[in-house]
């Protein structure tokens, strides 16, 4: 016995501005909602959009840290790369 996926088409069309409207039987299929994010990906021949959730960088006791440090340092003029140098102060601030 053969199994084969059935697929199912519909037409589209890209617009002016590189803009592809997705079916409402697929957003509802894989209950998508406006503003979700996509990782875009070429397959073959084919064009696949994957969501994907982004997760914040802070915490939310990480970003209240980051509001005490910016009004405690703004006089003071503290200095501080971004990156390491800036997450190892904020990990110190927050403990």
């Amino acid at each position: 016995m053969l199994c084969m996926e059935v697929r199912e088409m519909t037409i589209t069309k890209l617009k002016a501005k590189n803009q592809v409207t997705i079916p409402s039987s697929i957003m509802k299929r894989l209950r998508l909602k406006p503003n979700e994010l996509f990782a875009v990906e070429i397959e073959g021949n084919f064009i696949k959009f994957i969501p994907v959730k982004v997760e914040p960088k802070y915490t939310a006791d990480e970003l209240k840290a980051i509001d005490t440090i910016v009004e405690k340092e703004k006089s003071a003029g503290k200095k501080l790369k971004a990156g390491r140098e800036f997450s190892q102060y904020l990990k110190k601030s927050v403990a």
